[in-house]
């Protein structure tokens, strides 16, 4: 049987190559009609973009919007057409610029808890008096309010949580807050005092330091510390 290698026969003229002779790599001379075959596919169709009679859409709406139109183009049905239906998408798009866009009341609420969303910074805390444009973020008063708790001799602040005053309708407004706090205290201590006066630095923290009126402090103990020698030298 006769095995002959393909690459090893030249191509007819005008032949596209095959998947043996593209893999083999062969060095071939280059057949012009394959040459031109190969271009014409990859070069675009120019008539693809006229229209039936022959003209460019974007010449004919440059003449018209410079009312230069030539006779074919104001007597042509497919020049006409163009014309048109470019011109009731112009209008329809400008009636549409000029609707009023109406802007929600808590728009300022919603970009507001958008970028508390990105930056985690929490609900906003509104101060002062219900006209006044004065608010805080929850990130920042836990802070405030962690390292009051901090200043407890043994006591480590886990997480301090703040709920804000809300309306009927559910939104923050000028008012006490509540207050949910997680501590690790020290194992020994007797808790309900120290709890007692982890409540009242908290309180007194909130009203110094922030000018937060809070009608609630919630302790919940996560964690009994060991005895620490420093812990009790500081008391």
């Amino acid at each position: 049987m006769d095995v002959t290698n393909e690459a090893d026969n030249p191509r007819e003229p005008g032949r596209l190559p095959s998947a043996a002779e593209l893999l083999a790599g062969t060095p071939d001379v280059p057949d012009p009609a394959v040459e031109r075959a190969l271009e014409d596919r990859a070069r675009p169709d120019p008539d693809e973009d006229l229209l039936p009679c022959g003209r460019e859409p974007e010449t004919v709406l440059e003449h018209a919007g410079a009312g230069t139109l030539d006779e074919h183009e104001r007597s042509c049905p497919e020049c006409q057409a163009v014309i048109r239906d470019h011109s009731v998408l112009d209008q329809v798009t400008r009636e549409w610029a000029e609707l009023p866009v109406p802007m929600p009341d808590d728009l300022g609420t919603r970009v507001m808890r958008l970028v508390r969303a990105e930056l985690h910074t929490g609900r906003l805390l509104p101060l002062g008096e219900p006209d006044e444009e004065l608010t805080l973020t929850e990130t920042a008063a836990a802070r405030a309010l962690r390292a009051a708790v901090d200043a407890e001799p043994g006591v480590q602040a886990r997480s301090c949580r703040i709920r804000p005053h809300e309306n009927r309708a559910g939104a923050a407004v000028p008012g006490p807050v509540v207050v949910r706090l997680s501590v690790g205290v020290p194992y020994g201590e007797p808790i309900h005092p120290l709890t007692d006066r982890l409540r009242a630095r908290v309180r007194r923290a909130a009203a110094e330091r922030l000018g937060l009126e809070v009608a609630k402090v919630d302790v919940d103990v996560v964690d009994l510390e060991g005895n620490d020698p420093a812990a009790k030298a500081r008391r």
